[in-house]
């Protein structure tokens, strides 16, 4: 008999509900297995919301050293220019506060040279035959460049190919073309140019190439002369990075006496920047100790974490990059706690703003370089000292890591709730096959019960009838 078949005739016999005696015995069995298993799933499953509660606050306090990781989060100091048309500024986290006088005289210039005039582009040089360039720079031979297409054309993209430190360009002027040659700012840097069109032999001397020639002087190569403090200095270049510390200048064009250069430092972004590390490093505190309090009522990872040792381990490493001395310490500023960064009794992070200032008013250099190490760009593969900041976001970058230890910690728990839904399916399967059993059993106790009163009802009939006979 099928099971559904005896399920539907189960208390025909006894008058006793048994398909929900047999469900009733099974529930019994079932019901506290699939509860514990079920309380295995959500503390699990509340174990990798803790995780990635983790992983959540680790990048947040990721980005608040971001901010102090490289020099140029330093660059505090804010130019101006009463002449900005002459010159411009740029300052990095070197340059020191301070009033300079600056008087542009002449801005640096290269030299520039005109070829002699050609008919078309495509005119033909030196009979249509290859030729070459003698180039000499400062007096010094750069070697020769070769003219494969022997026309105006051919000889500037020869010249521009060569990459000798000359550039050339055909200029249209209406009344023919001519080769425009420039070289390189500074005085040192003036060049000739002549032409050979290759027939000479032994000691004989080049034979320059008809018609090509290059002594039309358009503009002559200067040095850039101006004034700091009214001390007179001279560079090849307009952009000029070497006389005033952490300064560029880039010269424009002569000024009008002399302009007044300011370097102001502003460390409010900084101050800012260290409060953001203060609160992010707080906040990351806080989420700890929820997860391993386990009277926390905080909904999904409130005390999901509790007793798991991970908590502690990571709480040690973070603690660790605050408190722990620069790979780049200064002779003053060596470390946080001489910028006011501090951790009270309770595990919070404290900020003294008056001892911040200080370090900040008196040794600058050194709080940019106890953070920074005064690099930019660190990669995290980097065995260089990076700072403060630089040495703890390579550390969270590879706590972050989906091979790091927090990862691992919640790959293995989706891996046991995997394992725990399959037990859940065994149990299934196992209580299918009690039903069936006790079913079974059910089925037969029926048959005996039905039987037994069949024979009662037909003793009964038997004896209701011999007591007629005998009383009729």
């Amino acid at each position: 008999m099928a099971t559904s078949s005896i399920v539907n005739t189960l208390g025909a016999g006894s008058g006793i509900d048994v398909k929900a005696l047999a469900q009733s015995l099974v529930d019994a069995e079932k019901t506290p297995k699939k509860e514990r298993i079920d309380a295995k799933i959500t503390k699990t499953e509340a174990r990798i919301s803790g995780y990635s509660a983790i992983k959540f606050a680790l990048s947040t306090l990721k980005t608040a050293f971001g901010k102090l990781n490289d020099a140029s989060d330093f660059s505090s100091i804010q130019p101006s220019n009463t002449q900005p048309s002459a010159f411009g500024i740029s300052a990095s986290s070197t340059a020191e506060a301070g009033s300079y006088s600056i008087e542009v005289l002449q801005t640096a210039l290269a030299q520039r040279t005109a070829s002699s005039n050609f008919a078309d582009r495509a005119t033909p040089l030196n009979g249509g035959a290859a030729f070459k360039l003698n180039l000499s720079v400062g007096g010094a031979s750069q070697g020769d460049i070769q003219v494969t297409t022997a026309t105006p054309a051919g000889m500037v993209s020869a010249i521009n190919g060569a990459k000798l430190g000359v550039t050339a360009q055909l200029i249209n002027t209406g009344s023919g073309y001519n080769v425009v040659i420039t070289g390189e700012t500074g005085a040192a840097k003036n060049f000739t140019l002549t032409s050979d069109d290759g027939t000479a032999t032994g000691t004989d001397p080049k034979v320059p190439v008809p018609g090509v020639s290059f002594s039309s002087n358009l503009q002559t190569a200067t040095d850039a002369s101006f004034k700091v403090n009214g001390l007179p200095v001279t560079r090849s270049s307009n952009t000029i990075s070497d006389v005033i510390d952490g300064v560029t200048l880039d010269l424009y064009a002569t000024s009008t006496g002399a302009a007044r250069l300011d370097l102001n430092r502003d460390t409010a972004g900084i101050k800012g920047n260290i409060q953001g590390l203060v609160t992010a490093y707080n906040d990351f505190e806080e989420s700890l100790n929820i997860l391993g309090d386990s009277a926390s009522e905080v909904k999904d990872f409130g005390g999901a974490l509790a007793g798991d040792n991970l908590l502690q381990s990571v709480r040690k490493q973070v603690r660790d990059m605050i408190t722990a001395t620069s790979t780049t310490p200064g002779t003053t500023i060596k470390a946080g706690r001489d910028v006011g960064l501090s951790i009270d009794r309770y595990g919070k992070l404290t900020l003294d703003e008056a001892k911040l200032d200080k370090a900040l008013q008196n040794n600058f250099g050194e709080v940019a370089t106890m953070f920074s190490a005064g690099t930019n760009n660190k990669s995290i593969y980097s065995t260089a000292p990076a700072g403060l900041a630089g040495g703890a976001i390579n550390k969270l970058e590879k706590m972050l890591l989906s091979t790091g230890l927090i990862d691992t910690q919640s790959q293995n728990a989706t891996k046991q709730i995997a394992k725990y839904k399959e037990d859940l399916t065994v149990l299934e399967e196992r209580m299918q096959k009690l039903m069936t059993r006790y079913t079974n059993q059910f089925s037969i106790m029926e048959s005996i019960v039905g039987n037994s009163n069949s024979t009662r009802a037909s003793l009964k009939g038997t004896f209701d009838g011999m007591m007629k006979a005998y009383t009729g």
